[in-house]
């Protein structure tokens, strides 16, 4: 057990309180909009907060009429970075930490009396931080660090660090941790890789970072296929739910081009490795002991390939017809993003998002027009090679990541015994992020109909469906701006978050001019934030 000293700074900040009326509000974009936070805190309304200067912090609440409740300046270690973040019972928790040091920082923020409580500690450096949860006044950090998973508990009150047993005897990445505040519990979820074999291992800590159980997750052999991850549910205190993707790890290929002078020559370039989901499966725990695991593959789906046009939706029927005739099912090679699970009327409701990296070529070159290269006989040789030569320059074109694209996602319902009930999906148009990110955001009403919306280029896009059933077909609902006669320009980063009752929270970065109104006739750059009814 490694403890460390904590030194524990408490900041109570003065709040500064101001009224703004409607249902959109819009702040100047002095900076980035990445720079910008939003947390809804269900009835309690919703936290922004930005770095407007390096080391300081200001917290704004506003209520579920976009008033504005409160703001706190809050001052940090200005060495250190915002790293991850989690809204937990009531308290805002922000993480700051930097690779190559082994001092960090916690601010909690209690949203409801609008103060912040500043600890600053050691712990190990060189810890890339991939998760971050808390309870109540217990802390945890997953990382990785020297390609090893770490686990660490910070307890605030207490003072003290302790790295949590994570050893393994095969290759593990650490996929994520979720602290349930109900249940009093922590999960981990790792990956191990042994050979050509990937399992699911899953570690139960208390809030003490004890080790409540581990539970090993392996594929059954008869489907052919590795797990590929999961995400845990606590039913009760005894009982877990794990819903997660199997399928297999194959090579990854970025399509390039190549040229030699007279334009000719073509390939493409192994990238790397990647997960390839197949299909879905759950799992059912009673205090560590696997109580079942049933599968699914996409190909048994009967809206998974939805988002196709038709005349692409009648061709991947035949060749999945064609394959099961020969007992086979046939191969996929989809990467989905997978959501925490959603207890709701004695049903668990999986949504996942799919999605690909697209690169685009980079050409590099040598030579000149007078030396000619390596000039043979003035004329190109070597089609299809990387380099290529000529009477001008050579080439070499190699991939450049460009950004994730997502193509649908897909939702899915299951019983008590994990039988599959009913599935479903939702296009998603022309969003790409160069951070891997949930798009997509759900609304559950009384009626069982279920809300898809994600926001992009200032508007809505949304479904809404009842198990199989689609009740309303994609729309595209616009945005309200702030004065009459605003146009919006330009929309960056925009995104949406479900808030409550029926309400949403969409926001983003918007250029906008107004050549009509004199109250803001102009260009103008905004962060805007506002509540929308779906």
């Amino acid at each position: 057990m490694k403890k460390s000293f904590v030194i524990i700074f408490l900041t109570f900040c003065v709040v500064v309180s101001y009224a703004q009326s409607g249902r959109r509000v819009e702040i100047q974009a002095r900076t980035k909009a990445e720079n910008m936070h939003i947390v809804p805190v269900e009835s309690e309304g919703v936290v922004l907060f930005s770095e407007v200067d390096r080391g300081k912090y200001v917290f704004t609440r506003y209520n579920t009429d976009l008033q504005q409740d409160w703001s706190v300046d809050c001052l940090v270690n200005p060495s250190l970075d915002l790293t991850r973040y989690v809204y937990r019972n009531k308290a805002l928790y922000l993480l700051f930490s930097r690779y190559k040091t082994p001092i960090y920082q916690v601010v909690k923020l209690n949203v409801r009396a609008g103060f912040a409580a500043k600890y600053e500690f050691s712990s190990i450096d060189r810890l890339d931080i991939i998760d971050f949860d808390a309870i109540d006044n217990n802390i945890f950090m997953a990382g990785k660090t020297r390609n090893e998973p770490v686990l660490v508990r910070i307890n605030l009150l207490e003072r003290q660090t302790k790295v949590l047993p994570t050893a393994f005897r095969a290759r593990t990445d650490l996929q994520s941790i979720e602290a349930d505040s109900l249940h009093g519990v922590i999960n981990a979820v790792f990956v191990t890789t042994k050979g050509k074999d990937k399992n699911v291992f899953i570690k139960t800590y208390s809030p003490e970072g004890n080790v409540l159980h581990n539970v090993t997750l392996t594929a059954d052999k008869e489907i052919r296929y590795d797990l590929l991850g999961g995400k845990v549910s606590n039913l009760d205190s005894t009982n877990q739910l794990v819903i997660g993707t199997f399928g297999t790890q194959g090579p990854v290929y970025s399509r390039t081009s190549t040229y030699n002078y007279w334009g000719m020559g073509q390939g493409s370039v192994f990238t790397g490795t990647a997960d390839y989901s197949q299909g879905l499966y759950i799992t059912k725990l009673q205090e560590g002991q696997e109580k079942f695991t049933r599968y699914y593959s996409f190909t048994d789906f009967k809206n998974f390939f939805k988002f196709m046009s038709g005349r692409q939706q009648e061709k991947m029927a035949a060749r999945i017809e064609k394959q099961k005739k020969k007992g086979k099912d046939l191969k996929l090679q989809y990467r989905l993003l997978v959501h925490d699970i959603i207890q709701r009327n004695n049903q668990y409701i999986m949504i996942a998002e799919a999605y690909y990296p697209e690169y685009r070529n980079s050409n590099s070159g040598f030579g000149s027009p007078m030396v000619g290269g390596f000039g043979m006989g003035g004329f190109g040789i070597g089609f299809g090679s990387p380099w290529s030569y000529g009477p001008y320059s050579g080439y070499r074109s190699y991939p450049v990541f460009d950004g994730y694209v997502y193509t649908h996602a897909v939702i899915a319902g299951f019983d008590l015994q994990g039988n599959l009930l009913w599935d479903n999906s939702f296009e998603i148009n022309d969003v790409k992020t160069f951070v891997l990110k949930e798009k997509v955001k759900v609304n559950f009403d009384s009626n069982d109909q279920v809300t898809l919306a994600y926001n992009q280029g200032g508007k809505l896009r949304t479904k809404v469906i009842r198990g199989t059933e689609v009740v309303e077909g994609k729309e595209s609902v616009q945005l309200s701006t702030e004065y009459t006669g605003d146009k919006i320009k330009r929309s960056l980063t925009d995104d949406i978050e479900y808030w409550y009752g029926n309400h949403f929270l969409a926001w983003g970065y918007q250029r906008i001019r107004n050549d009509e109104n004199a109250q803001a006739r102009g260009r103008r750059e905004v962060f805007y934030l506002e509540k929308v009814d779906l």
